[in-house]
């Protein structure tokens, strides 16, 4: 168990040594800064999240409005530099954990 634990320590390591980690961190840091906005942009994902899980059918008028309420949050500089490093290392991580499960199975 070791040998696995001290590699995952080294991947932990070379993730945070990554572009998508270092500009998501720093595009965090930036909204971080600007509390109002900051929160802002959390109630906004907290609403669009809450749309996709609970509306039945399809979610696209609903969707659409709070795009429609939110246009000033949604193309401010600073919330979609964050949007985009978010995004980004979002899918950095979805494919090292498919990395790591690949061929991995567990029968329960």
């Amino acid at each position: 168990m070791n040998i696995i634990s001290d590699k995952s320590l080294e991947l932990n390591s070379l993730i945070k040594q990554s572009i998508e980690y270092r500009n998501y961190v720093n595009a965090r840091n930036a909204i971080r800064s600007n509390e109002q906005l900051f929160n802002s942009l959390m109630e906004f994902k907290q609403r669009y999240t809450d749309i996709m899980q609970y509306t039945e059918g399809n979610p696209y008028d609903e969707l659409y409005r709070i795009y429609h309420e939110n246009d000033d949050l949604i193309h401010n500089s600073t919330v979609n530099e964050y949007l985009r490093a978010e995004s980004a290392f979002s899918k950095l991580i979805r494919q090292v954990i498919a990395d790591v499960s690949k061929d991995i199975s567990i029968d329960t």
